[in-house]
């Protein structure tokens, strides 16, 4: 198991194949498996880091709440601890955050970024989906039926009415061996819905693509919209299939989005 400590803070972290580096940055309470499915396609280009944010997986839990500048402070102190930099970097949902924040603040530290269903700031919806999901866990309810409620919000309706594919899905998530605890998802939830990246975007020149699915309802296109105006070096791609959850969905779809652009 391949550590480092940032920032006060030990991290979890993976390498995979050879080329030029990219960095994955996970979601909300998901560790570095979230990724597991886009690894062996990405790591016949690129030398691949996917790593654990403070509060899940095999990184450490310190007390909460973890601001997304906090954490977008791990990561490019994450990429210097590596001596990998500039990275290429994709964010995903939540990390799509902590790579904006890297964008304003850790500029240097980055070659390209692909936001991936990505917001600038949450919505009253967005708020609602937190406090559901907040709720449930505080509940201690069982971590497979807090799942299947959730993924209403991150499939289409074609996984979602093909209920032994999402069953498997399910399972698979609630099946995690390192589950997040609910003091490092409640930490991470924290700083997430105070974020706002909408007045330091115009200064983050690194180039950007803001990739985004049609059909995504929890982060909708417009919220990509809105990010690629205010990015000066942003190019918006909008894919027709897909929603929050395009990478498992429509991984050949996304994943060549993603793999063009770094490219």
């Amino acid at each position: 198991m391949a550590t480092a400590t940032v920032n006060g803070v030990t991290l979890h972290y993976d390498t995979a194949g050879e080329g030029p580096p990219l960095l994955l940055i996970a979601g909300l309470g998901a560790n570095s498996s979230a990724w597991a499915g886009a690894v062996p396609e990405l790591s016949r280009r690129f030398t691949v880091i996917t790593f654990d944010n403070r509060g899940v997986g095999r990184s450490a839990v310190p007390p909460g709440p973890y601001a997304v500048d906090m954490l977008a402070d791990d990561a490019a102190a994450l990429v210097q601890f590596l001596d990998l930099g500039p990275v290429a970097a994709v964010g995903w949902s939540l990390g799509a955050s902590v790579l904006q924040s890297m964008l304003i603040h850790h500029g240097s530290v980055l070659s390209k970024a692909v936001l991936l269903n990505g917001f600038p700031s949450y919505t009253p919806i967005q708020h609602a989906w937190l406090d559901a999901g907040l709720a449930l866990r505080r509940a201690d309810v069982d971590p497979l039926a807090v799942g299947v409620i959730g993924m209403a919000w991150a499939f289409t309706a074609r996984v979602l009415s093909d209920h032994e594919t999402l069953a498997a899905q399910a399972k698979l998530a609630a099946d995690d061996p390192y589950p997040t605890s609910l003091e490092g998802f409640e930490a991470q939830a924290a700083g997430l819905r105070g974020y706002d990246s909408r007045p330091d975007l115009p200064s983050a020149l690194t180039p950007t693509l803001v990739l985004a699915g049609a059909e995504d309802v929890l982060t909708p296109v417009s919220q990509s919209v809105e990010m690629a105006s205010l990015l000066p070096n942003a190019s918006l791609r909008v894919l027709p299939r897909g929603g929050h959850a395009m990478l498992l969905e429509y991984p050949d779809d996304t994943l060549a989005a993603i793999t063009d652009y770094l490219s």
